[in-house]
């Protein structure tokens, strides 16, 4: 449901020294992605990269792919702004 996802979202949030969190969700054949951050990181920035957008510290995007490549695509996208910040 869709209270149950905004509550994970918020919860990952709370972990210690987690200062960003992405859910991803299939339905049908597209996959939503959720961007939290607590504000250091700019998950509008990633989302961007993935055709999505939003605000620094919540962001958004849909990708026409499967779960597996779509986690692949965040996990890489990450990973780039975290060796250009470098």
């Amino acid at each position: 449901s869709s209270l149950l996802k905004k509550n994970v979202k918020i919860e990952l949030l709370n972990i210690k020294e987690v200062e960003a969190s992405f859910v991803l969700a299939r339905k049908d054949d597209r996959v939503f992605i959720s961007a939290r951050s607590l504000g250091n990181i700019n998950v509008h920035v990633l989302m961007e990269n993935l055709g999505g957008g939003g605000h620094r510290d919540m962001a958004g995007a849909q990708l026409d792919t499967s779960l597996e490549k779509a986690y692949e695509m965040v996990k890489d996208t990450i990973q780039t702004c975290i060796k250009e910040e470098e």
